[in-house]
């Protein structure tokens, strides 16, 4: 069979599960339920992440098997390590596991694929000793994990860094001669499948055991490649491919260290939540930061063409980029939210001169 059609059958596996799944989620009452920390309207089936590990799982299997890849056995460590994640995940979103317990089982699953090999050798050409080489790899991984899971506030958002970020894999891989090109675009199939349910307004969002799954496979698959420019730059080409995600989680751990509160705990204050502040719309606020992946996406495609050193400088150009757009969006946020305040106290204070002059008389 042609690669295409196992691509194809992730789409349709995907497409075709999520009604069932939002049929499923509406009679056991599996929603993300509306509170004042989430910008979503009612009560949203939150399961999508099912559909998109099946029909990943069931379309890279029959790839494997059918055409009896033999070259694919190294990847094994990754199915078993991110079904590990997935069903964690899964049960965290049915009955919500402490902290601790999905921390101790993500270092399970990293660990599974960074003793398998799965790791960061070098770095601009410099060989990595075996400490920091682990260190760095368990840091990158986990932390990319919970950075799918914790931008996965807005409809759209979390699927769409996810499939530009694997189709810009795909196409990597492709350029190198890579075969896991086809997995990296069957994986692709079955978040379009997701997204058709989840693009705004949604009717379904991915749920934990989705975004953590996602950042897993986003955080492992790059360490495939050992094509030399890869090789040299991939330490950058994986920062600035996830940089949304990355950046906006060190944001929140710095607010939260800042402030002295937990840092798993929950706010207002990711960067989609800055944009609404700013006056964006939802969708507007989507579009913006999906033109802005793409870019930077592009620019990671670029870069393997310029070479090691010209591609790095890329890199370095568009990581410079996201870092100047965080900090714009930080110092406007923090104007508007002045402007607000200021604007309230006038009105507080123009409410109570009435009753003020009518004391005075």
């Amino acid at each position: 069979m042609s690669q295409s059609l196992y691509i194809a059958l992730a789409g349709i596996l995907s497409i075709v599960s999520m009604p069932l799944i939002i049929l499923i989620c509406k009679k056991f009452s599996l929603y993300d339920y509306q509170n004042s920390r989430k910008i979503h309207s009612g009560n949203i089936p939150r399961l999508g992440g099912v559909g998109i590990f099946c029909a990943f799982i069931i379309s890279s299997l029959a790839f494997i098997l059918i055409n009896k890849e033999d070259n694919f056995n190294h990847i094994l460590p990754i199915l078993i390590a991110g079904t590990i994640v997935f069903i964690f995940a899964l049960l965290d979103d049915l009955l919500t596991l402490p902290a601790l317990a999905k921390l101790i089982v993500q270092l399970i699953a990293v660990s599974i694929v960074v003793l398998n090999g799965f790791r960061f050798k070098q770095i601009f050409g410099w060989t990595l000793p075996l400490p920091i080489s682990f260190i760095l790899s368990f840091c990158w991984i986990l932390g990319v994990i919970n950075a799918y899971n914790l931008i996965d506030g807005l409809d759209g958002l979390c699927g769409s860094f996810s499939i530009t970020t694997i189709i810009t894999l795909g196409v990597l891989y492709s350029l190198t001669g890579n075969p896991e090109a086809t997995l990296c675009f069957i994986l692709a199939a079955s978040i379009l499948g997701f997204l058709c349910f989840n693009w705004p307004p949604a009717k379904l969002f991915m749920g934990d055991a989705g975004s953590q799954f996602l950042g897993f496979m986003i955080a492992v698959f790059p360490l495939f490649c050992s094509d030399s420019v890869f090789e040299y730059n991939k330490f950058l080409i994986m920062i600035v491919i996830t940089a949304f995600p990355v950046f906006d989680t060190i944001a929140a751990i710095w607010r939260r260290l800042r402030d002295k509160k937990p840092i798993m705990s929950p706010d207002r204050s990711h960067l989609h939540h800055k944009l609404l502040n700013m006056g964006y719309s939802k969708k507007s606020a989507l579009y913006l930061l999906c033109f802005l992946q793409v870019l930077l996406c592009g620019s990671v495609v670029i870069s393997y063409f310029l070479g090691a050193k010209r591609g790095m400088a890329l890199l370095l150009e568009s990581t410079a980029f996201v870092t100047l757009f965080f900090s714009f969006v930080h110092y406007t946020n923090r104007a508007v939210i002045a402007k607000q305040l200021n604007e309230a106290k006038n009105h507080t204070a123009e409410t109570k001169s009435p009753d003020s002059t009518e004391e005075n008389s």
